[in-house]
């Protein structure tokens, strides 16, 4: 195991019935500071919790859970959370549809690449749809009690931009944060068995699985195509935040001084 492949094993929880639920410290930056442990955490579902894995939750002392998924996602797939947990948990009342990949999907002549090129349009619009939950995530960073995790579904697309978002304010270099956000690929079996419970998996259910395959996948140049929208758009990822989530040197200030050791 090379030093790299510990720091990843070291940095997820293994949770029974979570998935992809992982630590975003460890990484170290570019002015030689590293991101602290142990105040920040990245998940995919929680709605298969076992009472082991509430056990584990406890010990991470979380303070707030942000939720992105929208009302109806959370409404199939409550979260299964310890019931004496005091935890705030946070989302926003919004809808989402996953509408437009399905019906490209299942075109006549669809392929795995027609799949991730739409996956690689929709990176360059996420982070705008996603604005309000992204807002509120960086202000309770600047501002609010830690530890905080922050979730989706899958874990890695709106949870991924959030991620890559933060380690880039941070100073982490962009090789680095494309890297974290493959790790989820080491949990793409367990997420094809989640999203086959949810109503959007019976959609997937006609269609082969080597067509639709890419959008499960966390491919880096996924990533690539929302960095490149932001850089062209605003500058750079941190223009994004000070352009559409109205963030200043006051946050950027706290969230580093917050996290980075």
């Amino acid at each position: 195991m090379t030093d790299r492949q510990a720091d990843t094993h070291e940095r997820v929880i293994p949770f029974e019935g979570g998935h992809n639920f992982r630590d975003l410290g460890g990484y170290s930056t570019r002015d030689g500071r590293v991101v602290a442990r142990g105040l920040v955490y990245r998940s995919g579902t929680m709605a298969e919790l076992s009472d082991a894995d509430h056990a584990i939750l406890d010990t991470l002392g979380l303070k707030v859970i942000c939720d992105f998924r929208s009302n109806s996602e959370r409404d199939r797939r409550p979260s299964r959370l310890p019931p004496e947990a005091d935890f705030e948990i946070w989302s926003r009342d919004h809808g989402t549809s996953h509408g437009d990949v399905t019906k490209i999907l299942s075109q006549p002549g669809a392929t795995a690449e027609t799949a991730r090129q739409h996956i690689l349009n929709t990176y360059k619009d996420l982070a705008y749809e996603q604005a309000p939950s992204y807002r509120e995530l960086f202000q309770r960073l600047a501002y609010g009690p830690l530890p905080l995790m922050f979730h989706c579904a899958a874990g890695k697309d709106r949870t991924g931009i959030a991620a890559a978002l933060i380690l880039d304010l941070l100073g982490v270099d962009r090789d680095i944060i494309g890297e974290d956000y493959a790790v989820t690929d080491q949990f793409f079996a367990r997420g094809c068995e989640l999203i086959a419970k949810d109503p959007f998996g019976s959609e997937l259910r006609g269609i082969d699985q080597s067509i639709w395959e890419p959008v499960m996948r966390a491919d880096p140049a996924y990533l690539t195509s929302m960095f490149d929208a932001l850089d062209e758009r605003h500058g750079s990822a941190q223009g994004f935040l000070r352009d559409e989530l109205g963030l200043g040197d006051a946050e950027f200030t706290a969230i580093r001084t917050r996290l980075l050791v």
